[in-house]
């Protein structure tokens, strides 16, 4: 009965963890699997595992601090996953504010990393990540490149706030 309990909180856990942060049960299995490429930050495996070594240290201290000892691979899987996404996304955050910076666009605005983990990948749709405006050329942020690439103005003038596209007469092209 403990085993079928154990999975159970496992299973129940997981689940809460990733549909908290990324939307879907099987989202976190992408990003972990097809997706694994759309981050183009070479140290975030590691990261990974500091996550995975803060969820040992939560489930100990869940066990010391009175829960039962086979709820405490819940308690693994859960503070887990919400500390290597954390740490993954704080770092990720860190390194895309500097690329800005050094990008130096006249205007800029961006979707949290948190945001674009529960909103992409659409591939039905085109979730804008983040955007800038570089001397009125148009510009959207890249996760897999940690870069800017320009937008084309068809694709522009769907995704820009509207006063970017009328102070820069950023029009279609076809």
């Amino acid at each position: 009965m403990k085993f079928l309990q154990a999975t159970g909180a496992v299973l129940l856990s997981y689940a809460v963890a990733a549909v908290l942060l990324f939307g879907g049960p099987l989202h976190a299995i992408g990003f972990l699997t097809l997706w694994n490429d759309r981050l183009a930050l070479l140290s975030w495996p590691l990261l990974l595992v500091f996550g995975l070594a803060t969820g040992l240290v939560c489930a100990f201290l869940g066990v010391r601090f009175g829960a039962k000892k086979h709820y405490a691979p819940a308690f693994f899987v859960f503070f887990s996953i919400i500390c290597s996404t954390i740490i993954v996304g704080v770092y990720t955050e860190h390194k895309r504010s500097e690329a800005i910076e050094k990008f130096n666009p006249d205007i800029a605005t961006r979707a949290s990393f948190f945001k674009s983990l529960r909103s992409a990948p659409r591939d039905f749709q085109f979730f804008l990540h983040g955007a800038a405006l570089k001397n009125c050329t148009p510009y959207a942020w890249s996760y897999q490149r940690m870069a800017f690439y320009e937008l084309p103005p068809n694709v522009a003038v769907n995704v820009l706030p509207t006063s970017w596209i009328e102070e820069c007469q950023i029009k279609r092209t076809r």
